[in-house]
């Protein structure tokens, strides 16, 4: 834990100014002069960033800079599988951020680890934050006080070649027997390729299949965590998503170390009819194959039996940074960022969906890909809501060294599911 600054310094400190501000006088009407800008504002984003993000972050720029003229934003991209790390130094005495995204599944255990601001006060005075979606804002909170704002959300669904399909005779896959069909009959279409692109090593897609199935990752029973994944319909789960590379054998031995990026690369490359992904994985696809939009569509995640499975709500939320010194301006720069034409505008060029209630589920039926995505953002659920999921998710990374012995041969399902499971609870219920 961070040590904080005793009491007595910031009196000291307070004083200080006030003395300083008594000698320097004050204006005609008895008003203090308002502090000067910082020369700048340092803004932690997640992932590699690209054109379409920093075009839109240089537009909040200029309209923060309205009220901030003489302050630079100076944004520095971290990627996802860094972030962990380049918290914990900034924790240990690093330099850190003014403002800081982080996934949605991460505010509360940063926020426990003291590493951002408590914004309760300002987000309750700040009109639009009234209609951002509630299960958002309580994803964002850690004993009842708020640590971060939501800024997009997204969900998965799985991308598939129209052309391979139509010359293999099938149509996009409404349960998971019919998935395994599906990919067979276009991977024997197309010798050399794979029906599906299977993130092996990813969590996120998994969930849909867990949750599909009636599963759970973990539960509160009165303040004593318990998981699922010893569960009937948990280790149906797994089995399943583990069969399609050890069993049916639609994705290659190597899937079982895939994360989505390299999933993802399978498909944008011409090596997989189908894979899971993001809305927001559009661009990066396209920049393999400029031309995939011409052969590309989506459905949603199937149920066991029919229907679509419970997408995970994912996302990221905004914080300010706790040691930060300028917390007003970094503040006003989130309102920027955050208010309604900006989350509009954001979500639209990185094709994320908009946080806000009166924003969310429109104009998305006639586009061939979104729709999918939309139709999913109707069915979410989220990661246990616990500051200490992160350590779960990111740092131990549980589920995928589950799943992934499994694939790998190292351990049978109920044996994985079991491990993987006692690792949860003692994870979680450690106090």
């Amino acid at each position: 834990m961070k040590t904080r600054r005793k009491p007595f310094q910031v009196v000291t400190v307070i004083l200080t100014a006030a003395m300083l501000a008594s000698a320097c006088g004050s204006d005609d009407s008895g008003n203090d002069d308002k502090a000067a800008d910082p020369a700048k504002l340092t803004v932690w984003m997640m992932g590699e960033g690209g054109d379409a993000q920093n075009t839109f972050l240089d537009g909040v720029e200029q309209e923060f800079k309205q009220k901030h003229p003489s302050t630079d934003v100076v944004v520095q991209y971290i990627p996802w599988l860094e972030a962990p790390k380049k918290f914990q130094a900034a924790l240990a005495g690093g330099e850190g951020p003014d403002v800081t995204e982080l996934g949605n599944t991460e505010t509360q255990g940063w926020a426990q680890q003291e590493a951002l601001s408590d914004v309760t006060d300002r987000l309750a005075g700040w009109a639009p934050g009234k209609d951002i979606l509630p299960d958002l804002v309580k994803n964002a909170q850690l004993d009842g006080k708020q640590y971060g704002i939501p800024w997009y959300a997204g969900v998965r669904a799985i991308y598939y070649r129209t052309d391979w399909f139509q010359a293999a005779g099938v149509q996009p896959p409404k349960t998971w027997d019919e998935l395994v069909t599906v990919a067979k009959a276009v991977q024997a279409k197309k010798p050399g390729t794979y029906g599906i692109a299977v993130p092996g090593n990813s969590e996120l897609p998994f969930y849909s299949f867990l949750w599909g199935a009636g599963g759970e990752i973990a539960t509160d029973n009165g303040g004593t965590w318990k998981s699922g994944y010893t569960s009937a319909e948990a280790r149906q789960a797994v089995k399943f998503w583990t069969d399609l590379v050890t069993v049916h054998k639609v994705a290659p031995s190597a899937a079982a170390a895939w994360n989505e990026v390299d999933a993802r690369t399978q498909f944008a490359t011409g090596k997989a009819a189908m894979a899971f992904g993001g809305s927001w994985q559009q661009a990066a696809m396209l920049e393999a194959d400029p031309n995939l939009d011409k052969v590309w569509g989506t459905f949603p995640i199937p149920g066991p039996t029919g229907g679509e499975s419970p997408a995970f709500a994912g996302g990221s939320d905004i914080a300010i940074w706790e040691d930060s010194k300028v917390k007003d301006v970094a503040w006003d720069y989130m309102t920027v960022l955050l208010d309604k034409q900006n989350n509009k505008k954001y979500a639209d060029s990185l094709k994320f969906f908009p946080v806000y209630s009166d924003l969310v589920g429109s104009g998305y039926n006639d586009d061939k890909i979104m729709a999918a995505f939309a139709a999913s953002m109707k069915s979410t659920k989220l990661t246990p809501m616990t500051p200490k999921w992160v350590e779960v998710s990111r740092t131990k990374t549980v589920t995928q060294a589950m799943n992934s012995a499994v694939m790998k041969g190292q351990k049978t399902v109920d044996q994985a599911t079991t491990d993987a499971a006692a690792e949860i609870e003692s994870i979680l219920n450690a106090k």
